[in-house]
Parts: structure tokens; C-alpha cells; sequence
């Protein structure tokens, strides 16, 4: 048998590696432990953390990244992202490489991607039978909402700069001909698009695309939690209340929180009192080192992380 491999030319011989590898990573379905919280049957109102083991065909599973855009309004937002992107890359290279589809969702920002194939994907894929009839507006809450209290207070927009800093940032940002208040032009750099993947910042468009392959499981990653990963049309709660079975990455995300504003916590206690809240209300999470091995991202500032680690 080694004698007949050597005969293979070079290049057929790299094909068939290939192809074993391809088939061998294709093959593997994916093994996530969701976790949620469930209300205390002895303490109303407490709420217990439970896992729950899935295994996801890959085929059958989409990965949306939601806004994570080239620029934002608030400097320590677009700090947190270029931080965290370089990983969530290595996330969506791993998905790919299993074969999910990956949906880059950088909203109002379709402009620079009509050639992409991505773009052609979307807005090709054939219309689905059972498009729920608010899928292309913002979802602000949903039912299982009502019985907890939302834990931050947002009304400030979430902005955690340093007055001076965001002013500076403004100035920077108007110098470079974009719109302080809305600078986004395009999805951050860092992350990889391939032809497959497909473009879209359309809840109708996503829903087609789901339903025209199969697709049953999503996962959300991306900024911010507590504004766009929820309440987008392709978001969390518009995923979870129309059926799919939907997770947030809890690790690969982020918010706008001020801790200047209740509950005047620090802005990564904030985050996970977000992931809290989705995880009693809206759907289950996942943390991205069940698909990378290793241990879950944090962000280098986050206080938890910091003490853990000396």
C-alpha cells in the first residue's frame, strides 16, 4: 500500500489529503452544553442555573454575527469589539469548516456588498411558506419578558466613555467624514467573509435563508446584547418566538451599558446581568470554547477575569 501511494503524482496526492480531511471535518456534528435558568420550585423568584446537552448537525445550524461594525459612536464599544473579533473569527472559521452557513448581519451597511456573492445568496433564497408575519420589524419583547425585571437601565443609550474621550472621538470620527452619531459603513475587518457565506440585514431575507436549508438551530453572536442581538429582526427573541432553536454565544458579545446608570455596576457585570436576563426570558448560551477547546474569551478589563487570573 505505501508502495502505490508514492506513485501518485504530488498534486493527486494533496487532493486526496484534502478530500479525507474535508469528509472527516464535515462529519462531525456539534456538541454544545446550553445553559439557562430556571425559576426555584422552593423559592419563587430565585432563579437556578441548569445545563443541557445537544449534539447539532452542522448542516442544520446557522451562525449570525450581528452588527459587529467597522466603527461605532461610542469609542470603548469599538475598543471591546477589536478585541473581541480576532476570536470570534476563529468561532466562525471553526463553524464554516463543520459546515453551518454563516450570516454576516452588519446592519445598514448592505451598500458595500451588493457584488458579494453573499448579498446574491440572501436575496435570492427562495421564499419561505411559513414567514411569520413580523419578522422584518424590530422585536422590542416577548411574553416570557413580562415576569422578570429588566436589570440595567439603558435609557442613556449605554455609552461608557469619558467625556472628553467621546468628544475627541466625535471630532476624530467627523475629520474622517463620518456621522458621529452614526459612523458604520461596513462590518469590522477582522472578520473573515467567504463566498459561501451569506449578507444580509434583513429579517424576511434570513428567515428565507433558514428555511430554504433546513436550518434549525442558530447561534448569535455579535453587538450589542441588550439592543441589537435581541430586538433585531433576525434576533434573539424573533428567533426564539417563531421556533428555532436559538442560543446566544455568550462569550462573543457585548453591550452598551454606562455604569454611571443603575444598577451601577461595572460594564462587564452589566453584560453578564444582560446574559442573565436572556437566559431566564428568552433562550439558552453557549460560550465559544465548546466548538474552539481552550478556555472562554473575556475581555482583558473585566474585573472577574482580572481576579480570577493572579
Amino acid at each position: 500500500m505505501i508502495q502505490k501511494l508514492r506513485l501518485i503524482p504530488a498534486a493527486l496526492q494533496g487532493l486526496v489529503t484534502f478530500s479525507a480531511m474535508t469528509m472527516t471535518v464535515f462529519a462531525a456534528d456539534f456538541q454544545f452544553t446550553l445553559q439557562d435558568r430556571v425559576e426555584s420550585d422552593n423559592k419563587p423568584g430565585s432563579y437556578e442555573i441548569r445545563h443541557r446537552e445537544q449534539t447539532w448537525d452542522p448542516s442544520k445550524t446557522a451562525v449570525i454575527v450581528c452588527d459587529m461594525w467597522d466603527l461605532h459612536h461610542c469609542k470603548n464599544a469599538v475598543k471591546r469589539a477589536t478585541e473581541l473579533a480576532p476570536v470570534m473569527n476563529k468561532v466562525l472559521i471553526r463553524a464554516r469548516n463543520h459546515g453551518a452557513l454563516i450570516i454576516h448581519a452588519p446592519s445598514s451597511c448592505m451598500e458595500p456588498y451588493e457584488d458579494h456573492p453573499g448579498r446574491a445568496l440572501a436575496k435570492n433564497a427562495p421564499k419561505a411558506d411559513n414567514l411569520p408575519e413580523q419578522i422584518h420589524e424590530w422585536c422590542h419583547s416577548i411574553p416570557e419578558e413580562s415576569a422578570v425585571k429588566y436589570p440595567i437601565d439603558q435609557s442613556d443609550g449605554g455609552e461608557d466613555d469619558e467625556k472628553l474621550e467621546h468628544e475627541q472621538w466625535a471630532k476624530y470620527l467627523e475629520s474622517i467624514g463620518r456621522n458621529p452619531r452614526a459612523p458604520w459603513k461596513s462590518q469590522i475587518d477582522l472578520l473573515d467573509i467567504e463566498d459561501q457565506d451569506a449578507i444580509s440585514d434583513s429579517g424576511v431575507e434570513i428567515w428565507n435563508l433558514l428555511e430554504s436549508r433546513g436550518i434549525e438551530n442558530v447561534i448569535l453572536m455579535g453587538v450589542h446584547t441588550n439592543m441589537c442581538v435581541l430586538g433585531r429582526p433576525f434576533g434573539l427573541r424573533q428567533m426564539a418566538q417563531n421556533g428555532k432553536n436559538v442560543v446566544l454565544m455568550r462569550d462573543m458579545t457585548d453591550t452598551m451599558y454606562n455604569p454611571a446608570m443603575w444598577p451601577y455596576v461595572d460594564h462587564y457585570r452589566g453584560t453578564a446581568l444582560i446574559v442573565e436576563y436572556i437566559e431566564k426570558t428568552v433562550c439558552p448560551t453557549v460560550t465559544s470554547d465548546q466548538l474552539l477547546g481552550g478556555k472562554p474569551f473575556h475581555f482583558a478589563k473585566d474585573p472577574l477575569y482580572l481576579q480570577a487570573s493572579r
